[in-house]
């Protein structure tokens, strides 16, 4: 029973070690993209585009809201 337990913990630390894994390489790749996309942009004169992203400073309407004192976190999703 001991040597189940061990092997599940091991089986557990595993599986959550993987998905970290995959999560650290999904950025990576979403990085890569993203110099990718940004490296040559020009016009149609050969000028450099410099794009400037505003920022909305409003609130994301689907922004996750928190309950403090406790409750589940899917209730502020409403």
């Amino acid at each position: 029973m001991s040597a189940l337990k061990w092997l599940l913990m091991a089986v557990g630390a595993a599986v959550f070690g993987s998905a970290g894994a995959v999560v650290a390489y999904d950025v990576y790749l979403s990085e890569q993209l993203r110099r990718l996309l940004s490296r040559n942009k020009t016009d149609e004169s050969g000028a450099d585009l410099k794009v400037r992203v505003e920022r909305n400073r409003t609130r994301n309407p689907f922004s996750l809201r928190v309950n403090i004192l406790g409750g589940s976190v899917g209730q502020g999703l409403r």
